[in-house]
């Protein structure tokens, strides 16, 4: 009779402020045109625009771009346009400011509005030489010489466990769904009961532009000041498949880039926050 009653309150849970969430599909591909989505491998570049440095003039280093024509239609970005994420390679922090995660001495989201003249994959070889660190060791979730294709799909999605904005709800409405079984926490339930609501609830594959946020860790954003970046403007998770795709960010974490909605409707994304956790 539990049971039915816990499923009858997930599904419940599941229907109430779905967020739109394009789910992001990686595949190995060789043969990608410049401005294509992708992670890794080689970008656009307009000639009238350089490659992004920090404030010593050490190159960032790509991570993905998005096309936002090859997407399907939805709410979250513009019709037209690439948008590309950068970080620094130079250091084990990948771009990563603890003090200042808005910070963009060492991380770039850009948007080109649309696609002009542009450098070509030999230009760009001979030009793009991200910071290494002092061992000569590039330090990056991904492999830059193996890019990954994107493919996309427009899905609903509701409150994932470790977003900010879960807890609050959750609690509400098991408190009254259970008012026998209050608690403040989902962990402070009973282990097995815990364990239950967690897999019905869980999402498993979290790469994805919009929706709600994945943290291996804490969700930078329950801190006020930060409150505001409730848009995923990109999110990478950590993978590995049998096809030669792989990602990681440190023992198998997370990256996220994420944008006010005033940022979003500006397209100025200059100081917007970027966080990666591991476990």
């Amino acid at each position: 009779m539990m049971k039915e009653k816990i499923d009858a309150f997930v599904a419940e849970f599941k229907q109430e402020a779905l967020l739109d969430a394009i789910r992001i599909k990686l595949s190995p591909s060789t043969a990608l045109e410049l401005t294509q989505s992708k992670v890794g491998g080689l970008f656009y570049l307009p000639k009238t625009a350089e490659i992004p440095t920090n404030s010593k003039g050490e190159q960032l280093l790509f991570l993905a771009q998005i096309n936002c024509e090859e997407l399907p239609e939805n709410t979250i970005y513009p019709e037209k346009g690439i948008m590309q994420f950068w970080i620094f390679g130079g250091n084990y922090d990948m771009g990563n400011d603890y003090d200042n995660p808005c910070s963009d001495e060492n991380k770039r989201v850009i948007y080109y509005p649309m696609i002009e003249e542009h450098y070509g994959s030999g230009e760009l070889a001979a030009i793009y030489k991200p910071q290494r660190d002092e061992d000569e060791e590039l330090i990056t979730p991904i492999y830059i010489d193996k890019p990954l294709s994107m493919s996309f799909q427009l899905e609903k999605q509701w409150r994932t466990i470790s977003d900010y904005r879960f807890q609050d709800a959750f609690i509400e409405k098991w408190n009254a769904y259970f008012p026998e079984k209050q608690t403040q926490n989902l962990w402070q339930l009973d282990e097995d009961l815990a364990e239950l609501v967690y897999e019905m609830l869980d999402i498993t594959e979290n790469t994805q532009i919009g929706g709600y946020g994945y943290f291996t860790q804490t969700d930078p954003r329950t801190y006020d000041s930060l409150f505001e970046y409730t848009e995923i403007l990109f999110q990478l998770d950590s993978y590995e498949d049998n096809n030669g795709c792989e990602i990681m960010w440190g023992d198998c974490g997370v990256g996220n880039f994420f944008a006010t909605k005033e940022q979003l409707k500006k397209l100025d994304f200059t100081n917007c926050l970027y966080n990666w956790d591991c476990c």
